[in-house]
């Protein structure tokens, strides 16, 4: 298949990024007395596929990646390198994104809760340990065929021991050291542990090898369809089971494997629909939301540093936002920063298409200042 026609998957990462704003929008600034009633409730539920959509287009495109670099990779050869080293850098900007202050020198004296909060395993945390586990897995399988068998035991011991694990005493839990602890658990509370979350990464491994290897893509689609349909229809039955095997007094949105399906069968569909409709997806929004989801590393810093990193840029926005902000401010605000940050996504992509070596000495003398900044800035 040739490369454009596997464009959805950048648009379906696109709609992620817009999606994301949104919900960060929504959470940062709606006034509650908008919030509690059934249109709020209907708009978080769906708000709950954001980053289900960014994991689940990592595990996508790790698959993807490997149509041509599984050898390279297997081999440790400089594809394999290059993509640890990119790994470790969004690792990196997902850290430098959470300091309480911004400060080495306010870092040496973080109490318990700030190093919670720099420590917390957030959505690019969360990617990339993911990744690396697949990334070890491919090591030790070195096929696809085996890959898959990795990828399956991966999604299906977390979906299954993910209660269990929320189940342990947080005082057996608290023997573990906080970085560590943040990546597996939920006590103290992180945004995004591997127990659940990690299963998106490997729900869209799997889905995106089944659609690869078939005949018919098509065909693949539409069974897609098919197949997410009929989860949803699980889902719902399962709400008249009363038995589980953990305690029911756990949350269902937060731990259950059903709620887990009922996820992984949303994004299916969008993936599946996406799909057979690229052939209409050619306008301007289309292209925009492709845009969007090559540079979303770029475009999820942007917006993180628009409505929650920056002191400027947080009180700039309530300064030009009313006492009480409405549904429609909410919505105004998140065209805005769509604005701002697709824009700022178009300008760095073409820098990098024309000016390639003019882009990577760009970036490297960025990070330079930003980690000299931190290093010295007073507290």
């Amino acid at each position: 298949m040739a490369s454009q026609r596997l464009t959805f998957i950048d648009i379906l990462r696109g709609i992620a990024c817009i999606w994301m704003i949104e919900t960060h929008a929504v959470n940062a600034f709606l006034d509650s007395a908008f919030k509690g009633n059934t249109l709020f409730n209907i708009l978080q539920i769906s708000n709950g596929f954001v980053a289900v959509a960014f994991i689940f287009c990592a595990g996508a495109g790790f698959r993807l990646a490997l149509e041509s670099k599984i050898s390279d990779y297997v081999t440790f050869q400089k594809p394999f390198w290059t993509y640890v080293r990119r790994l470790l850098f969004i690792l990196v900007i997902g850290y430098s994104l959470q300091p309480p202050r911004f400060s080495f020198g306010s870092m040496l004296q973080f109490n318990e809760g700030q190093w919670t909060r720099f420590l917390d395993c957030n959505v690019l945390q969360l990617i990339v340990a993911s990744s690396f586990i697949a990334l070890l897995g491919l090591l030790l399988s070195r096929s696809l065929s085996r890959m898959i068998i990795f990828s399956w035991c991966a999604f299906l011991f977390i979906g299954v021991f993910t209660p269990l694990v929320w189940s342990i005493d947080p005082t057996v839990i608290a023997q573990i050291p906080l970085f560590f602890r943040m990546y597996v658990t939920t006590y103290p509370h992180a945004s995004f542990p591997l127990f659940p979350w990690s299963v998106y990464y490997f729900a869209g491994y799997i889905i995106t090898h089944y659609f690869m290897i078939a005949e018919s893509r098509s065909m693949r689609a539409k069974q897609y369809l098919a197949i997410g349909a009929g989860l949803l229809g699980l889902v719902y039955a399962s709400t008249y089971i009363p038995w589980t095997y953990y305690s029911n007094t756990m949350n269902w949105w937060l731990v259950s494997p059903m709620h887990m399906v009922f996820r992984v069968a949303g994004v299916l569909i969008v993936f599946a629909f996406l799909y057979l409709i690229q052939d209409y997806l050619k306008g301007p929004i289309s292209r925009i939301l492709s845009l969007s989801g090559k540079e979303s590393l770029v475009i999820y810093v942007g917006q993180g540093i628009i409505i929650y990193g920056a002191p400027i840029s947080g009180k700039v926005l309530k300064a030009l936002l009313p006492m009480r902000v409405s549904p429609f401010d909410i919505f105004l605000l998140t065209l805005s920063i769509v604005v701002v940050v697709c824009g700022y996504a178009f300008l760095w992509n073409s820098y990098k298409k024309y000016m390639p070596k003019h882009a990577d000495w760009t970036l490297r003398l960025s990070m330079l200042v930003y980690v000299l900044t931190f290093l010295f800035k007073q507290y």
